[in-house]
């Protein structure tokens, strides 16, 4: 029978897959990032690094979801903050999440870049779309949550729905702002 990488305990029929073996359910909620992320081509080495950052993040702030946008945000309601799990393809950065009060927050916006180019002999417009925030931290902190990095058409469905969750993400965040500011 097969055990966990992380805590050894035998493993049933709830196992997953990573580059050196497997781990059970509990190991992969702290080292996924609360089902966040995938495992699945990381060595049992930066499991276990991953797996005592989520303890330190549990350790400084108990953080309880109450809400979350897609993988792009998390809300803790009861204690008026927010994290940003800055996985790579929304950052285009390696970051450590951040957690932040709602308090924290001077701005959030939706910025869209667009160019006029010719593709396959047709004149289209083509766009890029990321949500600011700018945070205050004893100093001014900007951060971007890329949602289309490249370039696309934007007429096409994804750069619409694209563009409909950045207009979400502003939302939520400024509800947030604004109900700490009443």
């Amino acid at each position: 029978m097969k055990e966990c990488l992380i805590c050894k305990t035998s493993l049933r029929f709830i196992k997953f897959k990573c580059a050196d073996g497997y781990v059970c359910k509990n190991c992969y909620e702290k080292a996924s990032q609360n089902f966040s992320q995938t495992i699945k081509n990381r060595t049992k080495e930066e499991l276990l690094k991953q797996f005592d950052t989520a303890i330190e993040v549990k350790e400084e702030a108990a953080f309880e979801i109450s809400r979350k946008i897609n993988q792009l945000l998390l809300f803790d309601d009861k204690n008026q903050q927010f994290c940003l799990p800055n996985h790579k393809k929304y950052t285009k950065e390696d970051l450590k999440p951040e957690i932040y009060p709602f308090s924290a927050i001077i701005n959030c916006q939706m910025m869209e870049e667009q160019i006029e180019k010719v593709v396959k002999k047709k004149k289209q417009t083509l766009g890029c779309i990321k949500v600011v925030l700018t945070l205050d931290q004893g100093e001014k902190v900007t951060r971007a949550i890329w949602l289309i990095p490249n370039f696309i058409n934007t007429t096409s469905m994804p750069y619409q729905t694209m563009k409909s969750l950045a207009e979400n993400v502003v939302n939520e965040i400024n509800q947030s702002r604004e109900g700490i500011l009443c």
